[in-house]
């Protein structure tokens, strides 16, 4: 059994049948692992087949059920409140407020496995790492929003500086890139194909954070460009930034990926890329892994 215990960071949208009821969700973290597992593993072979086998031998498929069972519960009563999901709008009346899970609610999560199987397998494990490293969980969770801590993970580094080379080192360790022809099918930690930077200045507050992203995202340079941050009229795309919060002691440090992926219809990698660049100069990033997502 591999077991994590969790800290909210920023508050997590995360729901059920009801949207409007904050609740704890173990499919939702199945469904993250999923995802992060087909990042690091896209990375290393451009035969999607085999990419889906791999996948299925873990999490399943209609045709098998999942070697590892998944344990998610809040530790304590569930705290919840309401919660602006669009901090770049200073009029109350233009705010989206909904009720979320509460920072500094304590979660649990365990991964198990079924009878007859020993161990987590590694690859479900590196999956875990690599989301609480770079990924959140829940709505807006793109945007810095349901950002988890791992003292496992994390709880050992002293700053900014730290969070940002064992990223680096993570990914090095986990990520197993090949040759890869062309832009993948979907979003890859293939470093020819996407960026991490990790900002070294911490804030005091998630929230001063949360609102230094959005200054920066809707600043007159990339304001006209918002496609190119996903969208979600006529069609939609999720955004191929993920930016998030980790934090360190009492300060919280800006995390930011982007994968390029195709289809790219309406996305400008290069005005991408820019953004990625004045971040890093902003909070005085390092690029800890890959590099331009325009080729």
């Amino acid at each position: 059994m591999t077991v994590y215990t969790l800290t909210v960071i920023t508050p997590l949208f995360l729901y059920g049948a009801d949207q409007k009821k904050p609740e704890i969700r173990a499919a939702s973290v199945r469904g993250q692992l999923r995802y992060w597992f087909r990042a690091i593993e896209g990375a290393g072979t451009p035969d999607l087949n085999q990419l889906w086998t791999a996948e299925s031998e873990v999490f399943g498929s209609t045709a098998g059920s999942s070697v590892v069972s998944l344990r998610f519960y809040a530790q304590g009563e569930l705290k919840t409140q309401s919660y602006a999901m669009l901090p770049h709008r200073t009029e109350r009346r233009f705010q989206s407020w909904q009720d979320a899970i509460s920072p500094d609610q304590k979660l649990r999560l365990e991964m198990v496995t079924r009878p007859g199987i020993e161990k987590v397998p590694p690859k479900a494990v590196r999956a875990s790492v690599v989301w609480l490293l770079l990924g959140g969980l829940g709505k807006r969770s793109r945007r810095m929003f349901g950002a988890l801590e791992s003292p496992r993970l994390t709880g050992k580094l002293a700053d900014g500086n730290a969070l940002a080379n064992e990223i680096g080192r993570q990914l090095q360790d986990i990520v197993k890139p090949c040759n890869l022809p062309q832009v993948p099918a979907f979003p890859t930690l293939h470093p020819d194909y996407s960026r991490v930077v990790v900002g070294t200045v911490g804030f005091q507050d998630w929230e001063s954070l949360i609102k230094d992203l959005f200054d920066l995202l809707r600043s007159d340079q990339y304001r006209s460009h918002e496609r190119t941050f996903g969208y979600a009229m006529n069609g939609r795309r999720a955004s191929p930034l993920i930016a998030q919060v980790r934090r360190i002691g009492d300060q919280y440090y800006p995390v930011l990926t982007a994968m390029r992926s195709t289809p790219d219809k309406d996305i400008e990698w290069s005005i991408l890329d820019n953004f990625m660049d004045d971040a890093e100069a902003r909070w005085n990033g390092k690029t800890v892994w890959g590099g331009r997502l325009a080729k």
